[in-house]
């Protein structure tokens, strides 16, 4: 055995997920019996859908355990597809759709597959940091262009950086975690041009599309230029169903090719009966759409309770309402504290789990993220009031 193990060099510069470090300390209290309340985690604490359980447990009693095809089923794939015609009016096939599990695969196949070793990406900051890290793992140079102050693209700000240098590759996030924005139609429209106008290519990672308030429209980016952006998209936040990891990517036959090649070494195929639960949900509208607007309800309750506890504590700004996801991210400088100091002292002393800026790029280091997908509105408003005693000290 090597007495020192010699990291890779592709690891130079990925920071590990600092998301982990405060569930751990959240762990450690909760042993010594401390009420700890977590408005950290993206995750929706709903029971899995009655008709999704259903037909995933009918999978299993059919025998429907094996592998599928490297890709995905071929129905989940054509309902998918389907989705998209009936929504956007965007035309794809079942070979332009690739099955994965969860989003995060989708996305790590996707760089590994089209960007190489110094290729620039430009990442809209705030976004979830495994955006940044996985194309450094792909070898990218990663430039994050920050939001405007009511978390909108800035297209001024990326044009600067097209202008600049252009990139092999864009990554943009609507709805977008952590903030809860939603990009206009306008902003959407103008990167999509941007990328096709210096021939870069456009991942848009859509996955909290679904989960949309007050009838908030959603720009998908393909509608604007169907052959140079990929979407990304999951099931996981929309049914309750992360811990079953089935997320997919949608690309043209040409960027398709090298992203399957690469999945097919990354693993067999998704979990066939998880597979086959969606296309079932998926393939029957009246399922599908009773179970988004039953998950919608619930955040879009706990988001007001949020808004109405949470917005009015001495020290908070914020300079937009979120209109979707399960995410508020107010700037907390006025209370003397940086976003990791006020993040790690709440947790310490009042047993409150939030995540600061910093784990989402670096443009809103005083920023925290406050998840409300795994609290409920009682525990909300206690975490409220734990907020506000710790402001107040």
């Amino acid at each position: 055995m090597p007495k020192t193990v010699k990291t890779a060099s592709r690891l130079q510069g990925v920071s590990p997920s600092g998301l982990r470090e405060f569930f751990e300390i959240g762990s450690k209290l909760a042993a010594k019996g401390v009420d700890v309340i977590s408005l950290g985690i993206g995750d929706l604490d709903l029971p899995l859908p009655p008709f999704l359980g259903d037909a995933i447990a009918d999978a299993f009693a059919t025998g429907q355990t094996h592998y599928s095809s490297n890709a995905g089923i071929v129905e989940l794939r054509q309902a998918i597809a389907d989705r998209y015609q009936e929504t956007y009016n965007l035309e794809y096939s079942a070979d332009e759709v690739l099955v994965t599990c969860g989003a995060l695969e989708g996305l790590l196949d996707t760089m590994l597959a089209l960007i190489n070793p110094g290729d620039r990406v430009l990442v809209q900051d705030p976004a979830f940091g495994y955006f940044a890290n996985q194309a450094k793992l792909a070898g990218a140079e990663v430039e994050l262009i920050p939001m405007t102050s009511s978390f909108d693209l800035d297209i001024d700000k990326f044009r600067i950086a097209f202008e600049q240098k252009p990139p092999k590759m864009v990554i943009i996030n609507s709805p977008c975690n952590p903030t809860g924005s939603i990009a206009s139609t306008q902003s959407v429209k103008a990167i999509v041009e941007l990328a096709s106008d210096y021939d870069s290519i456009l991942i848009s990672d859509e996955c909290y599309e679904f989960l949309r308030f007050d009838g908030s429209p959603h720009t998908c980016a393909g509608t604007f230029d169907r052959d140079n952006v990929i979407i990304v998209n999951s099931f996981s936040k929309a049914l309750a169903m992360t811990g079953l990891r089935l997320g997919y990517v949608i690309a043209p036959v040409n960027l398709m090719r090298p992203i399957y090649q690469v999945h097919q070494y990354n693993t067999a195929c998704a979990p066939t009966p998880i597979q086959v639960g969606a296309m079932k949900t998926l393939s029957n509208p009246r399922a599908f759409k009773g179970i988004i607007e039953q998950h919608r309800n619930v955040l879009n309750d706990r988001r007001k309770v949020a808004l109405e506890s949470i917005k009015p504590i001495k020290g908070f700004t914020f300079t937009y309402e979120p209109m979707a996801g399960f995410y508020l991210f107010p700037n907390v400088e006025k209370t003397g504290m940086s976003g990791p100091e006020f993040a790690i002292s709440l947790l310490e002393e009042k047993g409150v789990i939030v995540v600061p800026g910093d784990q989402f790029g670096v443009a809103y280091p005083n920023n925290i993220r406050i998840s409300i997908g795994s609290a409920p509105p009682n525990r909300i408003r206690e975490a409220a009031a734990r907020i506000t005693e710790f402001v107040k000290k």
